[in-house]
């Protein structure tokens, strides 16, 4: 018997010695490490995501190291152009919103940096936001909270990343109702995850955010409205556009849903094609696998593959419509 449990021990352990060693002569780049660059602090959207990669890739990889670094800084704008000077061989990958802070970091934030510089890979997780105010707040609904702004303008604060399309949703609300753009206070911060502890802890009055990455503090907030044309159960509130018709007339368009990438240099498909091809094999099993799919759900993100050709048509058609508005086409 403890002969039959020694040779099966043996025999698995060399399987999985078998599948690490093939995955690993899959893999044509850097064995030392690759670094997932998030240019936030840590708990938001995309370090959440990144760091579920880091857990479960390696694995992929025939056992090369993944790590996350946080580079946060205007709205991921620092981290971004930090990222675009790290070496383009496939030892560095970046995870962001490429909509909207990859974007508008770009637009707004006149950071070093432009769009051809990347390629997104994958759009992992698309998140719509909502209309947060705390839970004790005395702001019921989406309309006590516009008539409030209207009533005394500049004194209802809000969350926000500067550059991110949440903070481009307030501009637009406000345009729409004929306000100055500071008739909100803007409380700025560096990530989703302090934005979050900064509407659930009462620090601001409101804020716009994404909203799975939300559910963690769905007890200590109230969703006004949903930021999306699409309802969503799970929180108790109409869509944003829906309230506003009802209740002033008007709707706005919506530029600030999430798509949460995993971005590579675009020069590294350009230099190494067949590292990018192997590199995407191997993340796309990891998103397939049952383990991981478990992992993302309890963790509140996606685990979707959608490719570069379809990642790039989204962000590429979302990027030019948040150009027209900076360039004045409001509609």
């Amino acid at each position: 018997m403890k002969r039959r449990q020694l040779l099966a021990t043996a025999t698995a352990a060399a399987g999985s010695l078998a599948v690490g060693t093939a995955a690993a002569e899959s893999w044509p780049g850097p064995r030392d490490r690759i670094q997932l660059v998030v240019p936030f602090n840590p708990g938001g959207s995309a370090d959440r995501m990144a760091r579920s990669i880091a857990q479960f890739l390696p694995e992929e990889l025939g056992g090369t190291p993944v790590s996350v670094v946080n580079r946060p800084g205007a709205s991921g704008a620092t981290g971004a152009a930090w990222f675009t000077r790290l070496r383009d061989d496939g030892s560095n990958f970046l995870v962001m919103q490429a909509i909207p802070f990859l974007a508008n970091a770009i637009l707004q934030l006149n950071a070093p940096i432009k769009w051809e510089d990347f390629q997104v890979l994958n759009v992992q997780w698309v998140d719509y936001a909502i209309v947060a105010v705390p839970k004790d707040s005395p702001y019921r609904s989406l309309r006590d909270l516009v008539e409030a702004i209207r009533a005394r303008p500049g004194t209802v604060s809000t969350a926000v990343m500067r550059g991110s399309g949440a903070y481009i949703q307030h501009m637009i609300l406000l345009d729409k109702l004929g306000l100055p753009r500071d008739a909100i206070r803007y409380v700025t911060y560096d990530g989703g995850g302090p934005v979050r502890t900064a509407v659930a802890g009462g620090h601001v009055d409101m804020t716009i955010v994404a909203a799975q990455g939300s559910r963690g503090i769905s007890d200590r907030i109230r969703a006004l409205a949903v930021v999306d044309d699409t309802p969503a159960p799970e929180w108790e509130a109409p869509m944003v556009n829906d309230a506003l018709r009802e209740h002033f007339g008007f709707t706005m368009p919506l530029v600030s849903n999430y798509t949460v990438s995993l971005i590579a240099h675009r020069t590294f498909g350009e230099k190494h094609p067949d590292r990018l091809a192997r590199f995407l094999e191997a993340y796309r099993r990891m998103l397939d696998r049952p383990d991981y799919r478990e992992f993302a759900e309890k963790g509140g993100f996606d685990a979707t593959w959608r490719g570069p050709e379809r990642s790039a048509e989204m962000v590429n058609a979302a990027f030019e419509t948040l150009r027209a508005y900076e360039a004045g086409g409001r509609s």
